[in-house]
Formats: C-alpha cells, sequence, structure tokens
C-alpha cells in the first residue's frame, strides 16, 4: 500500500512539473518577441492555455495531498507477500476477531474497529464502553489481548492498537468525607484570622501615637535649639573704638557683672574736689569781712 502510494505522488509531482515547464518557456518565448500578442487572440489557443493551468492546479492539489496526508483507512492488510502470491485479511475479519476476543471481557462493550495505514505500518482503531471497569487496567488488558490473539491467529503485529473509549461507568467512587476534610483544611488556610484582627487594628493606632508624640518631641527640641543660637547671637554685639575701626565685644555674664564694683571716672572726682575747697575759701572769707 505504501508504495502504491509512493508511486502515485510521483506521477502527480513528475505531471505537474511538465505542465509548469510548458508554461514558462511560452511566457520566456512572449517576452522575447518569439510570439506575437495578436497570436494569442484565437480562441484555441485561449482554451488551450486555460486546460494547462487547471491541469496543473488540479495535480500540484493532488501532489501535496498526497504529500500531507500521513495516514489513510483501508478495508484489508497484507499479512504475507511472497514471489508466488500474498495472503490478505479483511476488515470484516478483523472486525469479527476484535469482537469475539473482548466478549469474554466482563463489562467491555464493542464499538467501531477500523484499520489506519501510515508511513510505520498498519494500526488498529478499536471503540468501547467500560462499565464499572479501571480505565487504565482495562485499556492494558485488552491492548494486550489483541496482540495476543492477532499474534496467535494470522500471525501479524500491528504497529500500534488505539483504545478508543466511548463511554465509561466508572468503578471509583471517591471518598466524600476525605474530599470535604480536604477542602476544609485549604479554606481554614486560605482565609485571614478574624479573631486576631481587632487586636491588629490597636497595635497598628498605638504605633500611629507612639510615632506621633515622637514627632512632636523632635519639633519642640528643634525650636528650643532655634532659639539658643538666637540668643547667642544676639549677645554679642558691634562697637565703634576711638579710632573709628569696628569691634565685636562680648558682653559679660549678669554674674559677673554684679560682683565687680563700678569705679568713677579720675577727672570727675578731681573736679569735685576743687569746687568743694573754692566754697570753704569763700565761706571763710566772708566769716573774716
Amino acid at each position: 500500500m505504501n508504495n502504491m502510494k509512493k508511486n502515485v505522488e510521483k506521477i502527480l509531482a513528475s505531471a505537474s512539473i511538465v505542465i509548469a515547464l510548458v508554461l514558462i518557456v511560452i511566457l520566456l518565448v512572449t517576452a522575447f518577441g518569439g510570439i506575437e500578442q495578436k497570436e494569442f487572440d484565437n480562441s484555441l489557443v485561449k482554451g488551450l492555455f486555460v486546460t494547462l493551468a487547471v491541469l496543473y492546479m488540479l495535480l500540484a492539489g493532488g501532489a501535496l495531498a498526497m504529500l500531507f496526508i500521513g495516514s489513510e483507512a483501508v478495508r484489508e492488510i497484507t499479512l504475507r507477500s511472497e514471489q508466488g502470491g500474498n495472503c490478505k485479511a479483511t476488515l470484516g475479519v478483523i472486525r469479527k476477531l476484535v469482537k469475539q476476543s473482548f466478549a469474554s471481557v466482563e463489562g467491555v462493550k464493542t464499538g467501531k474497529v477500523g484499520l489506519i495505514v501510515n508511513e510505520y505500518g498498519v494500526k488498529l482503531k478499536v471503540s468501547v464502553r467500560i462499565v464499572d471497569r479501571d480505565v487504565f487496567e482495562t485499556e492494558t488488558y485488552l491492548r494486550t489481548l489483541l496482540e495476543e490473539v492477532f499474534k496467535g491467529t494470522l500471525g501479524f503485529r500491528f504497529h500500534a492498537i488505539e483504545i478508543k473509549v466511548t463511554a465509561l461507568q466508572a468503578k471509583f467512587k471517591p471518598d466524600t468525607a476525605k474530599v470535604e476534610a480536604t477542602v476544609a483544611e485549604k479554606v481554614a488556610a486560605h482565609e485571614p484570622n478574624f479573631a486576631t484582627l481587632p487586636n491588629a487594628v490597636e497595635q497598628v493606632a498605638r504605633d500611629d501615637e507612639e510615632n506621633a508624640a515622637a514627632s512632636e518631641v523632635e519639633a519642640v527640641a528643634e525650636v528650643a535649639d532655634v532659639a539658643d543660637v538666637a540668643e547667642e547671637q544676639s549677645a554679642a554685639e558691634i562697637v565703634e573704638n576711638t579710632d573709628g575701626s569696628d569691634a565685636v565685644t562680648e558682653l559679660p555674664e549678669e554674674d559677673d557683672v554684679a560682683a565687680e564694683p563700678v569705679e568713677e571716672p579720675a577727672e570727675e572726682t578731681e573736679a569735685v574736689n576743687d569746687i568743694e575747697e573754692e566754697a570753704e575759701e569763700q565761706s571763710e572769707k566772708a566769716d573774716e569781712e
């Protein structure tokens, strides 16, 4: 079957290439002036070109379809092929063997049976309905059973056996109590703990109050530092020297000012003494007179 498919592909590809070459040659001759435009006005020539175009599209499409189609359904398989002849088995024989093999398996009913040929060999497709059985165990058992049946009966081994479950009544029954317990654990782990939520809110409020109080204390300290700096700067003043130059002197502290005695200028003291002496002399002269 594979050889026939390859031969068909070769024929389609070769024919499409020949038609494509003919069209290309005509196009090149026309382009270089070998065929004039008025010669294409003939209805026979137009019909010929249309026919070649249609054939080319059909052949190219068939070649592509044969190339990309990897498998096809068949009605028979070749068991042995020799120089003197070959032996084949039809799809009806294959279907009967499958049904007889599955008849003894409890809980399995046979559906459609098909044969697919691809580049790797022949694949057997079987549709079944399973009732009250494990799918994996049943599928493995049926595939192994078919391999033994066809090997012992026809001496043939399929490339692959595909089991298609079209209806299922599962044997497995879930433990609802276990499922409910698992769901409860997942829900408890996912939901937040509402009992500790008020405490968390109170803790956040206390933290906010402490941060606000600390900010106020820092602000007061900064204001006090600014006031101290302003007082220190106001304690220094600019005084003028006798020669006209400016000098900066620091005022003494209050305790030091109170402790030091205040000295009167010497010139003022001498003037007062002179006035007193003159007053005494004038009083003495007045007494003598």
